[in-house]
């Protein structure tokens, strides 16, 4: 109760302390030297039991496996009713799917690091007075090309929106041929002879061809006459058929042979409600969303490509469908994409193809000729990362949450057009304008980097789990099917432990790195104080938490189940018991008053001195404190940094600073 007691004065002192001390701050921000003050002299600590946990005693405990799609098993080494003691196998993974997430994501980190190099270079040049270019105005994206790039590693190119005939045309590579000839049609809807209908068809399949002409390469002549006897077998006749009675649209189809045109009666019933018809339809229709066949939410070697040849300068193309916010990859389509045989030897001098995950708004395409203004997400794989082949039917999932994306350029358009008015060139954003993108793209890359190092080091746990043993003495109580993975609930296997006492409870997310495998906990309880060790850690959080109802709210909250080595300790079941670690790590990380750290697009941040002059520097954060009053900071400065209150008009990167002592900032 003493202890409550505290905790409520030092956090009203805290409340007080930041009402008061606001208007100094501001009054101090709006000097025209920015005061900055140690970390060391403002860093606070833990005011309330956020590293405490809560607990009870129970008579029984459960280890479950769970199996990720990406886990291929390999063997299983138990059966249902089997006893197991501690450390026994009970069975292995192949992992060949994980390390090839893991080698993705490696390969994703090594390039936004040499993206945010080159950023920090360009900053640098920049503010030194370098010359204004005009891709200072466009925004980076995160695969390291620019917003208004047309390099074919990113599938954008032009070239690639259209079919030749000769090729298998499909969905919108057909819209893509036939758009001049529709557009000829509608404009033809009173024609009032058979030669002026002639004459506008002609005008359509001349522009048709010149369409597919980027395609047909070698078909057409150097100078690019369409009329040139070589092209004269190739030209596209537009056949347009009267709709049903049924209601259906009118359809439209491509015939390589000139065909009639369509009489005055078929004229006066042509709508301009035209259904593109897929020329060569997929029969594997089951993996394709409602209203978008061209979107796909499962991919297995049936699926065929929007576009690409397979190099990394021009990879496969695949729709992906963001109705569940990810697309699985199937074993099948992943070996066909490493260039796997059905022998399981490699194609003859390959290695794999390189393809292209894309996600759109909607599902939809809104420009064919520029697929990043809809596309919301994409992947950029090397087939070849796939190390061995797979099972068909085992699974990846790719997630829209993960995909890289392509920024959008400035709303202003990228300046007033004066060129800066001190660079001497043609550049459209001033440099003012140019180091504010700059220094976006780095905050942006910094956060990107740093989601990444976090799915590599989920990953590169998840390798590790090869083999699965028992943490418990006791018996199995569920087996899955080993050769399909399915089970009859959420977990593939279960062990349950003989009867003894274990300590049960829960643990926030923010103290997972503390409380582990192996690590001690004291335990009090109404009968005295022991010890336990933690033998498991739940790989997921858990829903309807009973223990976090004093803890934050703002983050999860995981199983754990921990032993008591002492077996002359006396407990009861349901007991609620006070814990507590061995080894207090309270001191790992700093604790600031949350006022001290902004935040912007999902990035903390705070101002500090950078040799006189304030600089941006972006925090690794491990979540809010004492109530959601202080932000527990875990990395991106040390006690020997000064910062400075990052409110006021003058607080902005490159102004001057001047240290003062911690009472200053405060106005003790």
């Amino acid at each position: 109760m003493k202890k409550k007691i505290i905790i409520g004065i030092l956090i009203a002192a805290l409340v007080a302390g930041g009402s008061a001390g606001g208007a100094v701050y501001y009054k101090k921000s709006h000097q025209k030297t920015v005061s900055v003050v140690s970390v060391d002299s403002l860093a606070g600590q833990y005011y309330m039991d956020d590293t405490n946990l809560d607990g009870n005693i129970v008579t029984s405990a459960t280890q479950s496996v769970n199996i990720d799609k990406d886990m291929i098993i390999k063997e299983v080494y138990v059966s249902k009713g089997d006893s197991v003691k501690k450390g026994d196998q009970l069975m292995s993974f192949d992992m060949t799917l994980v390390q090839m997430e893991l080698n993705i994501a490696k390969l994703k980190q090594k390039q936004q690091e040499q993206d945010l190099n080159k950023a920090i270079n360009r900053l640098s040049s920049l503010k030194n007075g370098g010359k204004i270019e005009e891709s200072d105005g466009e925004t980076l994206d995160t695969s390291g090309s620019t917003s208004d790039d047309t390099d074919t590693s990113s599938a954008m190119d032009d070239s690639n929106e259209t079919a030749s005939t000769g090729g298998s045309v499909k969905g919108n590579y057909l819209a893509a041929i036939i758009q001049p000839a529709l557009a000829a049609a509608v404009e033809k809807t009173d024609i009032e002879s058979a030669n002026t209908e002639e004459t506008a068809v002609e005008d359509s399949e001349s522009a048709a061809a010149q369409t597919q002409g980027t395609e047909s390469g070698s078909e057409n002549s150097s100078d690019g006459n369409a009329d040139s006897s070589d092209n004269s077998n190739t030209d596209v006749k537009v056949e347009f058929e009267e709709p049903d009675t049924t209601g259906n649209d009118t359809t439209v189809t491509i015939s390589p042979e000139p065909t009639n045109i369509p009489d005055d009666n078929a004229d006066e019933d042509f709508t301009d409600e035209i259904e593109i018809v897929d020329a060569e339809p997929d029969t594997g229709t089951d993996d394709l969303t409602d209203g978008s066949p061209m979107f796909y939410q499962v991919l297995d070697e049936n699926t065929e490509p929007y576009t690409g040849t397979g190099t990394e300068d021009d990879p496969y193309v695949f729709l992906c469908s963001s109705a569940k916010g990810y697309v699985v990859a199937k074993g099948s389509f992943l070996n066909k994409m490493a260039a796997f045989q059905a022998d399981g030897t490699k194609e003859p001098g390959r290695e794999g193809y390189w393809y292209q995950l894309e996600f759109h708004q909607n599902d939809t395409i809104t420009n064919l000729l520029d697929r990043k203004e809809s596309c919301t997400g994409y992947y950029l794989v090397d087939g070849g990362l796939l190390e061995k082949m797979v099972t068909d039917n085992s699974e990846v999932e790719f997630s829209l949450d993960g995909a890289s994306h392509y920024e959008e350029p400035p709303a202003d358009g990228g300046g007033d057009g004066d060129g800066g008015g001190d660079d001497g060139g043609s550049a459209s954003v001033s440099r003012d304008e140019a180091i504010k993108i700059q220094q976006t793209k780095i905050d942006s890359l910094k956060l990107d980097i740093r989601e990444n190092k976090l799915n590599i080091e989920k990953l590169e746990k998840k390798v590790k789990k090869e083999v699965i043993y028992s943490k418990l003495d006791g018996t199995v109580a569920k087996v899955g099917d080993p050769v399909t993975g399915a089970s009859d609930g959420n977990s593939f296997m279960t062990i349950k432990s003989k009867e003894g006492y274990y300590v049960k409870g829960t643990v926030s997310e923010l103290m997972l790195d503390q409380v582990k495998e192996g690590t001690i906990l004291n335990c009090s309880s109404q009968n005295g104080d022991f010890e336990a060790e933690v033998i498991d850690v739940s790989e997921y959080p858990v829903s309807g938490d009973n223990y976090s109802g004093n803890g934050n709210p703002n983050v999860s909250y995981y199983t754990y189940i921990a032993t008591i080595p002492d077996k002359t300790v006396k407990v009861s079941d349901e007991d609620w018991l006070t814990i507590s670690l061995t080894n207090n790590t309270q001191s790992k990380g700093i604790v600031l008053d949350r006022a001290f750290v902004r935040s912007e697009n999902g990035a903390s941040y705070v101002y500090k001195d950078d040799n006189g002059v304030l600089k941006k520097q972006v925090l690794t954060v491990g979540g809010n404190v004492n109530g959601g009053y202080s932000v527990l900071i875990t990395g991106g400065i040390t006690r020997d940094d000064k910062i400075a209150f990052p409110y006021g008009d003058t607080v902005k990167e490159g102004a001057k600073t001047k240290e003062v002592s911690s009472s200053e900032i405060y106005g003790y």
